[in-house]
């Protein structure tokens, strides 16, 4: 994916940024507002209208980063499932068999725990990454070869390629649900919009003799806060919410060896 100011950016700075705006285009709302407003009877309701547009564009934000966080938790928990499977289901052949199936196995389970703790290192993915493939394809061109041999090991590649098949599926759509994140356009009209209802709010603050600080900042903050909880589960390697509890499936794994 082609690095872009908001992937190449934490979400603490990126929240830093926007509440940088969001003062400005109050301040800006309030010096305008002081040379051109004039109250009217209905500026409440365009207020409550952009305010009710904001609302529903977060909460519609809000919505798709927390399904797409929920996807993962459930693709990590197939994973750790279909592997699991997979390990079984090589007890199923002659001792010998069984032993490289095993150990192959191993290898695959620590190339994949290697990725999850990879964090944000590309190197490290890469290599992870890697190092499962070449293990994948040793098990697949040993599970094919027996399934064309006569006797229970073809009986048991039968089961053991759909397995295998499941497995290595899993893992390629995890690899590309990394890449399925809210819009980048959807979070650009969210920041457009919230200095909309900034400035707005400045300008109709213009007309007060005194401006209550501590609602405004309080605004700020609290929408800020939303913007970061958005932008954290959109982000499972990096920030205050990761998958680290729901890998533990992947971990725990180690012990059917």
């Amino acid at each position: 994916m082609k690095p872009t100011f908001i992937l190449t950016h934490e979400s603490w700075e990126l929240v830093l940024y926007l509440f940088a705006s969001m003062i400005a285009c109050i301040l800006l709302g309030i010096f305008i507002g002081r040379k051109f407003y004039k109250e009217y009877e209905k500026e409440g309701t365009v207020q409550g209208a952009l305010f009710a547009i904001l609302g529903l564009l977060l909460a519609f934000t809000f919505s798709m980063s927390l399904s797409r966080y929920d996807k993962r938790i459930d693709i990590i928990i197939e994973e750790a499932n279909d592997i699991g499977t997979a390990v079984l289901r090589a007890d199923l052949y002659p001792q010998a068999e069984r032993e490289q199936f095993r150990n192959d196995f191993r290898k695959y389970v620590e190339a994949r725990i290697a990725y999850l703790e990879a964090g944000t290192d590309t190197s490290k993915i890469r290599q992870s990454l890697k190092d499962a493939a070449v293990v994948s394809q040793l098990l697949w061109e040993r599970a094919t070869r027996l399934s064309k041999d006569s006797g229970t090991t073809s009986v048991a590649s039968m089961q053991m390629i759909p397995a295998l098949n499941n497995m290595f599926d899993i893992a390629n759509t995890r690899w590309y649900m990394n890449w399925a994140k809210v819009p980048e356009p959807v979070l650009y009209l969210l920041y457009l919009l919230i200095c909309i209802c900034s400035f707005y709010s400045g300008y109709v603050l213009s007309s007060k003799k005194k401006i209550d600080w501590i609602s405004v900042l309080g605004f700020c903050l609290l929408v800020c806060a939303i913007v970061h909880l958005i932008i954290d589960l959109d982000r499972p390697r990096r920030g205050a919410i990761t998958l680290e509890e729901v890998n533990e499936s992947i971990v725990e794994l180690r012990k059917m060896f």
